[in-house]
């Protein structure tokens, strides 16, 4: 990564501060070796993500948790929140609540909570929130088209990946009109499996470009996209 910041939280902090967004990867944050090929194995499967009718794109299929947590100064508290139902996003009206997976009766679930909410500075934490946990698991196009997910922070974790293309790109919301851009991305990013990037979704609209066979492959790619939320979308939530 040409803005690496493996150095650490205080790395990861510093970037967003500057620039709004940092990349690091699951080593850096001091996930463990096999962490990824064994969360993989675990959750990436038939039996955990499935494709809901009407969900974008139409062969995607995904999984979902969210977390309630809770900041005493550095001491995280995690629990199981109530609902994971999702309002009014992607250009979906309405509720819609998709297969859940509790990631916390899991140790190595824990561990993955703990290291993502760990990449938000110090100063911007809510003392009590949510933290939503998207698994996605696509096969050729990604997402739709740029758009912002209206929470705090996204968190994009790549675990695997099949083919070429997924390029994660950030636009300045000015550049983006009727859903299509109109200057180059602020920074355009291939994430490769155990890459992550946080970004500050006030200031970026984010896209991701479709996969791209190799001679002779199919594609693939297996992707955690989780939100540290704004007080009101758990509130309306539980509303």
């Amino acid at each position: 990564m040409s803005d690496d910041s493996r150095t650490g939280l205080n790395g990861i902090w510093t970037h967003l501060a500057d620039r709004g967004y940092a990349l690091t990867t699951d080593e850096a944050i001091g996930l463990p070796e096999k962490f990824r090929t064994n969360f993989e194995q675990a959750y990436f499967n038939d039996l955990t993500l499935h494709h809901d009718g009407g969900d974008r794109p139409v062969d995607r299929k995904r999984a979902r948790d969210v977390i309630r947590y809770q900041w005493h100064g550095d001491r995280l508290e995690v629990r199981e929140h109530e609902t994971i139902t999702i309002t009014d996003r992607a250009d979906i009206p309405g509720k819609r609540d998709h297969s859940r997976v509790e990631l916390l009766g899991d140790p190595e679930g824990r561990k993955l909570v703990s290291a993502l909410l760990a990449l938000v500075p110090p100063d911007r934490r809510e003392t009590d929130g949510t933290f939503g946990v998207n698994l996605f698991r696509t096969f050729t196009n990604v997402v739709t088209k740029p758009h912002r997910d209206h929470e705090r922070f996204v968190i994009i974790y790549v675990l695997n990946r099949i083919g070429d293309g997924a390029k994660t790109c950030l636009y300045r919301s000015e550049d983006v009109v009727d859903g299509k851009p109109t200057a180059k991305p602020v920074r355009e990013h291939q994430l490769n499996p155990g890459e992550i990037i946080i970004f500050d979704d006030e200031f970026f609209m984010h896209d991701t470009s479709p996969l791209e066979a190799r001679p002779g492959e199919t594609t693939q790619r297996d992707v955690l996209v989780c939100t540290v939320d704004y007080r009101e979308t758990y509130l309306a939530a539980t509303a």
